[in-house]
């Protein structure tokens, strides 16, 4: 069976927050691409205004991989299927176009057993309107895609692998609002960078086209920047390590660009401007926690220009194990507040899945010994975490997360089997409330609004008090005696705990 469909319905998830047991994720829904076998993923998703679903991957009917497109109804119904039969491809990345149909990128080996880029455009009823190939000129020994992305024109841009003999470099393309090629261009490499290099990732700025990639066999990486029309205007050498993910670069939608990834053995987030100039770039990393190998491996930011990352530490043995490095950055580079999600035994290794910022919330999956789904919310509490599963699959690995309208989360990834075995699945999961409450948190309430010079007291204590602000550690900061408000305009950037004796209670803010 090509597709097959698991209507979960009112399973409820139990979930962990302060002690307490509550409810907030029900799975609606889990459509898989074959029935639980096979070597199949979902890659990305892209929910369709009639409430369909469509998702891109890889579908492998014997020992064949095939670029495969394939969509779902409201219900999780499978409506069809499409793709490129015995191509020994895969599609990384999906769009809706501004008619409304449907664009799969990828890459397959072509007759000459090489790759090359694969564009399919499909209606929304799943025929095949047309098909590009990207073949490099000059370049013709293998080209692999990587990322794309869309601008407000409905302009598609990518990037990838682009490679002769034993270089390789990065290039960018660039289709038009229905998906055929406009252009192609690869990129200029400077002599003292051998010739090596990968793009990793492209965002659109305003009028301008940003690919990061890898040079030098990826010791270090590089921003480029282009014109819309392909003209190269800038290039700027980021001096940090990257990781093969097309996830470690992110705009505000201000005219910037945020890169992630590892610099002086830390963690590392750099801000360009929409010139290439570097803004600023921030080392960091957990107190007590090695980083020397951490790499930030997904960035976003919001509406404010915040930026959220999400790093792989290390194995620690102090844990034990490897850990995943939550981390928010104000706008200006300063690091607000960090959390630290660890495996919990020696054999546990936790990989960075897939991150979705919305609203006013942080969703992060993981996967590897178990599938978790963890939420915070941007000041930093840790709201839930969850233990979500394809049934019947060893693990689950999100590779893509988007929100609905109605508040619901679908997921695309891979349901592992035993060994190399997996079988492409797409999910929903509907919001739920219970009327079960934690207990408060003793670091609840949280200040809603950063703070740079001083913290309002709650109403409800004595006039003068003896408080105490610790950091995020649990180490004091300070101790004095206040009248109504806290003298904080000495702290560096951070998030804080105050507490106030006599009092159980303890408040957190964040310092900017």
């Amino acid at each position: 069976m090509r597709n097959s469909h698991l209507l979960v319905g009112v399973v409820t998830a139990t979930l962990f927050c302060g002690g307490h047991a509550r409810a907030q994720y029900t799975t609606a829904w889990i459509s898989l691409f074959d029935g639980l076998s096979g070597f199949h993923s979902a890659e990305d998703i892209t929910l369709l205004p009639s409430g369909d679903v469509a998702v891109s991957g890889v579908y492998s009917p014997g020992n064949v991989t095939e670029f495969h497109m394939a969509a779902f109804d409201p219900t999780g119904a499978p409506l069809w299927t499409n793709g490129l039969p015995d191509s020994i491809g895969r599609a990384w990345k999906t769009f809706q176009l501004n008619d409304g149909t449907l664009l799969a990128l990828g890459d397959f080996e072509n007759q000459t057993g090489t790759n090359d880029v694969l564009v399919h455009r499909y209606s929304t009823s799943g025929a095949l309107l047309n098909e590009v190939v990207i073949n490099s000129p000059g370049l013709n020994t293998g080209d692999d895609f990587a990322d794309a992305t869309m601008d407000a024109d409905g302009h598609v841009y990518l990037t990838g692998r682009f490679s002769s003999g034993i270089q390789t470099r990065p290039g960018l393309a660039r289709l038009d609002a229905t998906g055929a090629l406009d252009w192609w261009v690869p990129h200029p490499v400077p002599a003292n960078w051998n010739g090596f290099g990968l793009g990793l990732a492209v965002e659109a700025i305003g009028d301008s086209i940003v690919v990061m990639w890898s040079r030098n066999g990826s010791s270090y990486s590089a921003a480029v920047g282009y014109s819309a029309t392909g003209t190269h205007l800038w290039t700027t050498d980021l001096q940090i390590t990257t990781m093969d993910n097309n996830n470690v670069m992110a705009t505000d939608g201000l005219g910037h660009v945020f890169v992630g990834g590892n610099r002086n053995q830390q963690f590392n987030v750099t801000k360009l401007n929409a010139d290439g100039a570097v803004a600023w770039s921030t080392d960091f990393a957990y107190p007590g926690l090695g980083s020397v190998t951490g790499q930030v491996r997904h960035v976003r930011c919001d509406a404010q220009g915040a930026v959220y990352a999400v790093g792989e530490g290390p194995y620690q043995a102090s844990i034990p194990g490897p850990y995943l490095l939550l981390t928010k950055l104000s706008s200006g580079g300063n690091v607000l507040w960090m959390d630290t999600i660890s495996g919990g035994h020696v054999d546990y290794c936790l990989n960075m899945d897939h991150a979705l910022l919305h609203d006013d919330r942080w969703t992060i999956a993981s996967a590897y010994v178990g599938s978790y789904l963890y939420e915070y919310d941007t000041s930093g509490t840790r709201l839930f975490f969850q233990t979500w599963n394809v049934p019947g699959a060893q693990t689950s690995k999100v590779n893509a997360m988007t929100l609905g309208a109605d508040g619901a989360l679908y997921l695309a990834g891979r349901a592992q089997l035993i060994g190399s075995a997996g079988d492409g699945f797409v999910a929903k999961l509907l919001p739920v409330s219970t009327g079960i409450t934690a207990a408060p948190d003793p670091q609840l309430p949280l200040y809603p609004v950063p703070c740079s010079d001083r913290v309002q007291l709650p109403t409800q204590l004595p006039r003068t008090v003896s408080v105490t602000v610790s950091d995020i550690q649990g180490r004091p900061v300070f101790t004095a005696m206040c009248q109504g408000v806290v003298d904080v305009a000495g702290l560096p950037p951070g998030v804080y705990v105050l507490a106030v004796a006599g009092f159980e209670q303890r408040w957190r803010f964040v310092k900017e």
